[in-house]
């Protein structure tokens, strides 16, 4: 239950720059001490800043996007889900290109073999401990900038680098959707994943439920470049399901 409570104060917090105690108790539940606990395992985290009489979410980027140290911890077990499903669409020693985010990390864990192409340091850092002692897929890093908060190389040399590859399979996740296509708050990283779908021959998107009620600056990808969403079965998402389906998208409901 704690690790529940503590995901959703950093939900509530994505939305408000400070969260007091009476409030966290009102929306998360617990007594005065519980989240006072949960506001100091938060803090030492490193996912938000504890200040007098409650929490204070970290600052934004520019571009308007959460720590990734933040996101990874939202829906865990249900991006790992995700990412267990998605590995059908895998062929045996295929090559896949990963655009790095909280939820297509989750494919660290079930990837064993073939060649991975990645922008993203901390998918390498769980194969590295995964395959300490050998075996495992080729890693292959494009090289270029790296933005730390984000977990993703990006810049002129990533995109120059991927042009050379080509994958069966890209795996990308976003921070929303609308009902033209994918969206994120980044140009720079957006210039990088497109890179990956275009050189890919099947793209393969996986969203947790609660990026059908999220918006970003600049989209990633329309419908028609997408091929398959892999998702949660959420009542409350079944519109965007059906809108999703009629632009051609295989909707597989987890």
């Amino acid at each position: 239950m704690s690790k529940r409570r503590e995901e959703a104060l950093l939900k509530h917090l994505e939305s408000r720059e400070f969260l007091s105690t009476e409030q966290a108790m009102k929306l998360a539940g617990g007594s005065a001490a519980t989240i006072r606990r949960a506001f100091v395992k938060l803090a030492e985290s490193n996912l938000a800043r504890r200040v007098h009489g409650g929490l204070r979410r970290l600052p934004k980027g520019g571009d308007g996007s959460l720590p990734f140290a933040m996101r990874e911890r939202w829906f865990d077990e249900e991006k790992a889900r995700l990412a267990e499903r998605a590995m059908e669409f895998v062929p045996q020693g295929g090559v896949v290109f990963v655009h790095g985010g909280s939820t297509t990390l989750k494919l660290a864990s079930y990837i064993r073999g073939g060649t991975v192409i990645t922008d993203s340091i901390n998918f390498c850092g769980v194969l590295m401990r995964r395959f300490a002692s050998g075996g495992g897929p080729e890693v292959i890093l494009p090289g270029g900038t790296l933005d730390m908060k984000g977990d993703a190389l990006h810049g002129p040399r990533t995109e120059a680098a991927l042009r050379d590859y080509r994958a069966d399979v890209a795996f990308f996740s976003a921070r929303g959707m609308d009902e033209e296509g994918v969206l994120d708050t980044s140009d720079t990283l957006v210039a990088t994943a497109r890179q990956m779908l275009r050189n890919a021959a099947l793209r393969v998107m996986l969203a947790d439920h609660s990026k059908f009620r999220k918006f970003g600056l600049t989209q990633m990808a329309p419908w028609s470049q997408v091929n398959v969403l892999v998702t949660t079965n959420h009542a409350e998402n079944r519109r965007w399901f059906e809108m999703i389906k009629k632009h051609g998208v295989k909707v597989v409901l987890v």
